[in-house]
Formats: structure tokens, C-alpha cells, sequence
């Protein structure tokens, strides 16, 4: 980061952290920009990156020395969890060229334009930090740690329907549930819980089904279905889909900033209160259906939308482009949630908002969606215009107030996912709270 020229990158290759379930690798023999090449810096890490040495900076390697006289000379770099470049054979020049990198890394700064690079790294498998984190993790789910825990959608389940029952074997027990668990994933774990039980975790498999018993996502380990923060030596860490990451004080700040953002962009309309969608003034808290078609039936500016799905060649089984389309035909997406669903209703729910606002901006599926309208309303469709018009996460928690603060840590990351790449295709953002 502190040598590369962000004008001349050869080649990346990066991990999305928050969003569908992604290895990217691309390569240009010529180099280009490295914000070219489409990455996300709030949503994505990079884990290998290729590039020249910025032009102006003097890098006093032994073969930098022997190759300065030769034409159009640049010094490539190839950066990983490790760095390949040349360095001199010999006992003298390789002592050399170690005082010089000693010197870079403490005389220049990181440039600003690659600065976000920095802000999330993976912790590797054979890092000193992983037992003491998994520890905590363990005491998490004994209810006796510090941090926060819960369930969350694996990164392949993002782009698909909610998963509407779980089957699989953790530790040789069967697991077949409508509603997953900590204590599904748990309660296997005869013994009492050590680091060692987690690789029971890794080696059990759980499988999401859709209404109609379809496979959404395939069967994945049991860890991908959790997620957990925790801190560790005054750093904040992350497990996520298996993997453990730490968080640079930058991407949480980048990550507050746009959170409150999209919160304070309420829509021009209102909601009505969740609990009156009920049949019953005692009936319990109505689900996301009922609320769904008592606002379409009480509000005729809302058209319903649930399980009405868009058909496209990348997605085969279908897409719900929203709930409920808004009075200026925003995607509405609705959800209710509590501290006991965690941050996996939410996490899937922004990611569908993402998949669906970027899908129908190709006008083939564009076109799709609006004959989907007119079925409905014509009048509607006619006024529909080229593309989404806004997203909107409609969002009901029951235990308590909705707020940037009480929004689940892993939600907020693919809440910041949709925001700052739709508002890159000029499609605002808004967090709606259904009280």
C-alpha cells in the first residue's frame, strides 16, 4: 500500500465480506486504476493485489540498481498474505535490501486512494490470535461472554429466498427446524464446550429449504451459520462464514456515517404500526405477510408484491423484486426482527434489496418487472418509469426501538453494501422504522 501506484494495478483478486459469497480475480496486462476494476471498499477485501512501483518513489533495491538503465524498466510487485519480489542473492545485498524495505514502511505513508485496502484484513489460519478468539467465541454461546453472537445467513444464501427450514447433522445429531437457533447448534455439543468443539461446528452441515422444499443455497458448515464480534487486545474482530477478520477503526466509522444516513433519509409516506395488522387486538405479533397485505388493503397507493417473483437467466428460480411497490414506486422491503432473530433477517433482507435494485437495472429484467405490474395494475406499470426509483428497508423490531445503535453489527455491513452501490447507480437509500 505504501508503494503501488493506484493509476497502474495488473491484477486483484478480492473476497466480498458482507454480501453474496464472491472470489473475484481480474487481470488487465496493461494496468489500470484500482477503483476500475469496480471494488467495494466498504464491503470487500482484497487478498492478493499486483501492481507497479509509484514512478516518483525511490526504492533502492539491488535489482532495482541493476535494471534502472534497461527501457520502460517498472518494479512489479505481487502482494498476498505474503510479498514476491526480487531480492538480491547474496548476503550483502540481501541485508540491503531488507534496511531499505525497513525504511519504507516506516518513512511513507499509505496513499489515500488505497488507504480503504487496509481497513478490514483476514486473520490466517495460523495466527496466534485465533485460539484466544475462538475461546471467546465459545463463551459467547455458553452465555457467560462479551461480544455479541447469533445466527447468520451464509454468504451464498444472500442472493436466494429466505430459507423457510433447516435440516442437517452436527456431532451426529439430526437437525430439522423451522426456526434455527444458537441452541440448535449447541445443544449437539455433548461435552462441555472447548475450543475443540468448534471443529465440530466445522465439520457439521446444515442446508437451507425453501415453502416449497428447495434447496435455496446448498448445505454449508454448521460455523457459516453463525457469526460473532468480539474484542480481543483492543481490537474488534469479526467470525463470519468461518473466517475471522479485524476491523480497522476507519471501517467502523465509515460504517457508522453511512448507517445514519440511511436513517435519517426517511420516505415522504407512512406506514401504519405493525400490531395493527392483527385479526385480533390479542392475537400475537402478526407475521411479514399479514402486515404485508393489510398495508396493500387499507392503503391503495401500496401495490402487494410478496412472492410475486422476477424470472431471469441469471436468476432461474426467481427473485422478489420487493414487498410492496411505495406511492413513487419504491421497492419496499419488510421486515420484522428482535434480538432473538439476530442479524441474520436483516443481513439477508438489505442483500436482497442490494440483488434486486442492481438486477433491475438491466432493462431486459427492467421490462420483466413492469409486465409483473401491469398484471396487477396498468396504471401503475405506465408510471413506473426506467428503473427503481428508490429502496426502501422497512423495518419492524419488536423488543425494542430501531435505531443506527441498536441495528445489528453484521447488518449494518450489508446495510452499507446496498447503500453505496446503489447510490453509485443513482438509486437513494432509505431505513424506514414501522413502529
Amino acid at each position: 500500500m505504501r508503494v503501488l501506484d493506484p493509476d497502474e494495478i495488473r491484477q486483484i483478486t478480492r473476497w466480498a465480506l458482507s454480501a453474496r459469497s464472491r472470489v473475484d480475480r481480474s487481470s488487465v496486462p496493461g494496468g489500470q486504476g484500482l477503483w476500475a476494476f469496480g471494488l467495494r471498499e466498504h464491503a470487500e477485501f482484497v487478498r492478493q493485489l499486483t501492481g507497479y512501483v509509484r514512478a516518483e518513489l525511490p526504492v533502492e533495491l539491488t535489482h532495482v540498481r541493476r535494471m534502472r538503465n534497461r527501457q520502460n524498466f517498472r518494479l512489479r510487485l505481487e502482494f498476498g498474505d505474503g510479498v514476491r519480489m526480487p531480492l538480491s542473492s547474496d548476503g550483502a545485498g540481501l541485508a540491503a535490501d531488507l534496511a531499505e524495505i525497513t525504511r519504507i514502511l516506516r518513512s511513507d505513508a499509505v496513499d489515500p486512494r488505497l488507504r480503504p485496502l487496509t481497513w478490514v484484513r483476514r486473520i490466517p489460519p495460523y495466527d496466534d490470535r485465533r485460539a484466544a478468539l475462538e475461546r471467546c467465541v465459545l463463551a459467547l454461546l455458553e452465555g457467560n461472554g462479551v461480544g455479541e453472537v447469533g445466527i447468520a445467513y451464509p454468504a451464498r444464501y444472500h442472493d436466494g429466498p429466505s430459507a423457510d427450514h433447516y435440516r442437517g447433522r452436527i456431532n451426529g445429531t439430526e437437525i430439522d427446524t423451522a426456526d434455527l437457533t444458537l441452541a440448535d447448534l449447541t445443544r449437539p455439543l455433548l461435552d462441555p464446550l472447548s475450543t475443540g468443539r468448534l471443529d465440530a461446528l466445522r465439520m457439521g452441515r446444515i442446508a437451507g429449504y425453501d415453502e416449497h422444499g428447495q434447496s435455496v443455497g446448498g448445505d454449508v458448515p454448521a460455523l457459516h451459520w453463525i457469526a460473532a464480534e468480539v474484542e480481543h487486545e483492543e481490537t474488534r474482530c469479526v467470525l463470519l462464514d468461518g473466517e475471522w477478520y479485524e476491523l480497522g477503526d476507519e471501517y467502523l466509522r465509515h460504517v457508522r456515517s453511512v448507517t445514519e444516513r440511511a436513517f435519517s433519509h426517511a420516505p415522504d409516506w407512512v406506514l401504519p404500526p405493525w400490531n395493527e395488522s392483527r385479526v385480533h387486538p390479542n392475537d400475537p405479533s402478526p407475521p411479514e405477510d399479514t402486515y404485508n397485505r393489510y398495508v396493500a388493503r387499507t392503503d391503495p397507493r401500496f401495490l402487494l408484491m410478496d412472492k410475486n417473483l422476477v424470472f431471469t437467466r441469471a436468476h432461474r428460480r426467481g427473485f422478489e423484486a420487493c414487498d410492496l411497490l411505495g406511492p413513487g414506486n419504491e421497492l419496499v422491503h419488510v421486515k420484522r426482527t428482535s434480538s432473538r432473530t439476530g442479524s441474520a433477517p436483516l443481513s439477508h433482507l438489505f442483500a436482497q434489496g442490494l440483488v434486486a435494485a442492481e438486477t433491475l437495472t438491466d432493462p431486459v429484467a427492467w421490462r420483466d418487472f413492469t409486465a409483473l405490474i401491469a398484471a396487477q395494475s396498468p396504471e401503475r406499470a405506465a408510471q413506473l418509469g426506467r428503473r427503481p426509483s428508490a429502496i426502501v428497508y422497512a423495518i419492524h423490531r419488536s423488543d425494542r426501538l430501531l435505531t443506527p445503535d441498536t441495528l445489528f453489527t453484521f447488518a449494518r455491513s450489508a446495510l452499507v453494501s446496498a447503500w453505496v452501490t446503489l447510490t453509485t447507480y443513482g438509486i437513494p437509500v432509505h431505513v424506514y422504522v414501522i413502529p
